[in-house]
């Protein structure tokens, strides 16, 4: 759990520039995506050469090879000093920035280089640690933030205005906001630039990075509770909380309640206009460049370059644009969700699961990638430690949660398809039961307490009911 010194929040305002400063800004932006891909160029060509060195070859078969760890803490100290040797350190490449820094005195500073020769560091060391097949250079308009380090320096905001380099931009705040108004009235870390297209248009935002708590607002229902004409109870409590989580629904079990939440989907009316988009740029990309196509319909390799009508560019507009919505939306709701179970309790139980492997089995991947579950739980997680709360990762091969019978002790592989079990002679929702028995956790994080769920049983086996019967209803 964060300490509250180590604690932050983001507020972000939008920023009211005119025309001019728009083409500083635009200029900006491009002129740090080049020192960003020179930085990286120098810095890959530096792993290149010791990549091919027979001494790193050496290191890098005995360090998959030995288990000792003596032995691998050696290799460890020798792979360091090659990585001093040739310029690899996150020194090393800040160093880099020197003369970048110095050609474009106009338009950048020191802490804006820098974070960015720390993104080219961390690109770097995830080649050398395995992390990575490769790294990828920024394209034309993808860079999409500036950082500073401080409020003090760079990118700074002073009063109501963004001050940064002769450039003073105004910030729209709403009005009578208390919200924003106890936001700024604590420390700022650091200021950040954003760049976003919305409505076919560069849009610039500003980042405040504050330290400490962030302030509470009015708890509102999500949108899913509300279809369901679910009360959902916003008064804090204290206690244990389990969570099932799956591809579409969540399940949360307290001492004496049981509810269950949709998670939130992308929405399905802005999906069928994207399908549609989809199609109409299929065919035009296909008229404009016959020649890239077998007759069979697959595109020819090595195809030299590709022609795009007006139309399908704007095409291309309206498709980001409503990428853009459904993204926003279900963040939105995301958060509004999240709001809601952290009322629940203060120590969260979840099952660490490996979402990105579940996702590569067909149809999980469908399902996740419109409801976003690892997404939702990283909400959560940051919504928690705001209010000191915590969320307590639990190893699923370890429990068994999905299979365990509190009752006889014992585990039993439950089909994926079967929704409901025999606990006791009592017949209970799967999903529920699940994060009933994570609610009742023993001090190890390993066992289940079976003491305590068979003293609170009954309560759930109640609960369960007036919540199946209020789904039914």
């Amino acid at each position: 759990m964060q300490n509250i010194q180590e604690q932050y929040f983001v507020l972000t305002l939008p920023l009211q520039a005119e025309a001019w400063q728009k083409d500083i800004l635009e200029k900006r932006f491009e002129i740090h995506r080049q020192i960003y891909n020179a930085l990286l160029q120098k810095a890959l060509t530096r792993y290149r050469q010791m990549a091919q060195t027979r001494a790193y070859r050496n290191l890098k078969e005995a360090l998959s090879r030995t288990e000792d760890q003596r032995e691998r803490k050696k290799l460890f100290k020798e792979r360091d000093c090659l990585i001093e040797k040739y310029q690899l350190r996150k020194y090393d490449i800040c160093r880099d920035t020197t003369k970048y820094r110095q050609y474009f005195k106009d338009h950048t500073d020191s802490p804006i280089v820098q974070n960015l020769a720390n993104e080219v560091w961390q690109a770097i060391d995830s080649l050398i640690h395995g992390h990575a097949e490769q790294v990828h250079f920024k394209q034309p308009g993808q860079m999409k933030s500036l950082a500073g380090k401080t409020n003090r320096s760079s990118i700074k905001l002073r009063g109501e205005c963004l001050v940064w380099k002769g450039l003073e931009i105004p910030v729209r705040k709403k009005k009578n906001s208390q919200y924003e108004e106890q936001a700024l009235s604590q420390e700022i870390r650091f200021c950040r630039i954003k760049k976003t297209m919305i409505r076919g248009k560069d849009r610039y935002l500003l980042d405040v990075i504050l330290k400490g708590q962030i302030p509470l607002k009015k708890i509102q229902a999500s949108a899913s509770a509300e279809r369901s004409n679910e009360n959902v109870s916003l008064v804090y409590r204290d206690g244990n909380v389990g969570l099932d989580i799956g591809f579409r629904k969540l399940a949360v079990v307290t001492e004496d309640t049981a509810a269950v939440y949709d998670l939130p989907e992308k929405d399905r009316g802005l999906e069928k206009k994207k399908r549609i988009l989809i199609q109409y740029m299929e065919r035009s990309r296909r008229s404009m460049n016959p020649d890239n196509y077998f007759p069979d319909g697959r595109i020819r390799p090595g195809s030299s370059g590709w022609n795009y009508s007006r139309n399908y560019r704007k095409a291309k507009l309206a498709y980001r644009e409503i990428c853009r919505k459904q993204s926003a939306l279900q963040k939105q709701e995301q958060y509004r969700l999240a709001k809601e179970i952290i009322s629940y309790g203060n120590q969260f139980f979840v099952e660490n699961l490996d979402f990105a492997k579940l996702g590569r089995r067909k149809p999980n991947g469908a399902y996740m990638s419109g409801t976003a579950p690892g997404e939702f739980l990283r909400i959560l997680e940051y919504k928690l430690s705001q209010q000191e709360k915590q969320l307590q990762w639990i190893l699923p091969f370890l429990v068994k949660a999905s299979g365990f019978n509190h009752h006889t002790g014992t585990y039993q592989k439950m089909p994926l398809k079967k929704s409901w079990r025999i606990v006791d002679g009592q017949k209970v929702e799967k999903n529920l039961y699940s994060a009933f028995l994570l609610s009742n956790l023993a001090e190890d994080m390993q066992s289940f307490d079976l003491e305590r769920c068979a003293e609170r049983f009954p309560k759930f086996l109640e609960a369960q009911g007036e919540k199946l019967q209020s789904m039914a209803s």
